[in-house]
């Protein structure tokens, strides 16, 4: 009769095989929250700091800066106070948007005006959040709800908004608007469908010259009269690039406050290819 084969039994692992890993996974998402937990204090805006104020809704001051403003009560006789909106908080935390994150009481009277900052600067108090851009780009202008569902919606609007671009001109009276009555204007005039190294050209212009207004223009769509005669000759496929110049004047037609800028002159100087 054949002999039975003990069964061989298997010793338990050591313990500390187990616990080192959970050990690390526990400490990493303690260092996850902890970090979450020291994310940058939004600054709150002074109302009664009139030179604040004008630097964030004109954007007249040293910084230069963009603001995105969360409309958020003071806490009162040291209570706690609403909490921040988590989709203004989820963007900033962010931090890729090019603009400064700043909480302010709309609800405060402006002595000039004796208006409320929602009433001068016509923000419905009634969306909420209630979020507004100002500063260099130009003063406060409300973001629509349907951006405001997640941080990273946003986020992503801010970008487009203050990003720098180049305008796109598609009539011929946006020429004016958008290029020409700009102090410098650099326009590139598409002669079809611009390659990589050209939008790599564009990007790296938009950066190195913050102060210089950029447009462009599809030459097989749109076609100017009174520019080509200035310009070489449209030839599908090449671009042309083209730097404006104001001399004087402008769109302005003036009001009771301000007079009219009169006509808009501008030079003109296309560079070509050698």
């Amino acid at each position: 009769m054949a002999r039975i084969q003990k069964k061989k039994t298997e010793s338990a692992p050591p313990v500390d095989k187990f616990l080192k890993p959970a050990v690390g996974v526990a400490l990493a998402m303690l260092a996850y929250y902890f970090l979450k937990g020291m994310t940058k204090e939004i600054r709150r805006i002074d109302v009664n700091d009139a030179l604040a104020l004008r630097e964030v809704f004109f954007g007249e001051g040293p910084s230069g800066n963009d603001f995105v403003v969360l409309c958020h009560p003071e806490a009162k006789d040291g209570s706690v106070g609403l909490p921040i909106s988590s989709v203004f908080q989820d963007s900033h935390d962010d931090g890729t948007a090019p603009a400064e994150y700043v909480l302010m009481d709309c609800d405060h009277v402006l002595p000039d005006s004796g208006k409320t900052i929602y009433e001068k600067f016509k923000l419905n108090k009634k969306k909420r959040p209630t979020v507004f851009v100002s500063g260099k780009v130009g003063p406060p202008k409300q973001v629509p709800e349907k951006h405001l569902k997640t941080g990273g919606m946003l986020t992503k609007l801010l970008k487009q908004m203050l990003e720098p671009h180049a305008a796109k001109i598609e009539k011929t009276k946006e020429l004016k608007e958008k290029c020409l009555n700009k102090d410098v204007c650099g326009l590139l005039l598409k002669g079809g469908k611009p390659e990589p190294y050209v939008k790599h050209a564009m990007a790296n212009l938009l950066g190195k010259y913050p102060n210089v207004q950029f447009a462009s223009i599809d030459s097989s769509l749109l076609f100017l009269i009174n520019l080509e005669e200035h310009l070489p000759e449209f030839v599908p496929g090449e671009h042309r690039f083209v730097v404006f110049k104001k001399v004087s004047g402008g769109l302005s037609s003036g009001d009771n406050e301000t007079k009219a800028e009169g006509r808009l002159k501008t030079s003109i100087l296309p560079l070509e290819t050698p």
